[in-house]
């Protein structure tokens, strides 16, 4: 089962895609139609692409929790680390962290820009957080 986080990541999320995109379109079509970027037109552009780009971002980037049932926390991770391994995640060894808890990030150049998988592991039931796209393909992974 897979659930959306509700709360301020969703809306933040939103908030910089469509923001970002927003300016950009907007100095972009300006510049290009050679227009104010205070006119009409490169602002009604600059809030459509606004909301298309806020829109996918918000599908591809948002914070999603998959809740998976587990026999044991050594059985679950031996099982999901292969999935991981291929979409190219490795375990993070930090002490601080609670027993209950493993992150896993990409060590590459993509690991600054795709985010970390976190498992929550509980007596019977593991919750994996991660983006969106990134749930998703761990799914189809796990799903064979």
């Amino acid at each position: 089962m897979t659930t959306s986080n509700p709360g301020p990541e969703n809306s933040l999320t939103f908030l910089y895609y469509f923001g970002t995109t927003t300016l950009l379109t907007i100095v972009l079509a300006s510049s290009v139609l050679h227009l104010s970027p205070m006119s009409v037109i490169p602002n009604q552009l600059g809030l459509v692409m606004g909301l298309v780009g806020g829109g996918l971002g918000l599908y591809f980037n948002r914070s999603v929790t998959l809740k998976q049932p587990i026999k044991g926390h050594k059985v679950f991770l031996n099982q999901i680390s292969q999935p991981l391994a291929e979409l190219g995640y490795a375990p993070i060894e930090d002490d601080s962290l609670p027993a209950d808890l493993v992150i896993y990030a990409r060590n590459s150049l993509r690991g600054l820009l795709s985010g970390k998988i976190y498992i929550r592991l509980e007596a019977k039931t593991a919750y994996i957080t991660s983006r969106a796209v990134h749930i998703r393909g761990l799914k189809q992974t796990i799903d064979g």
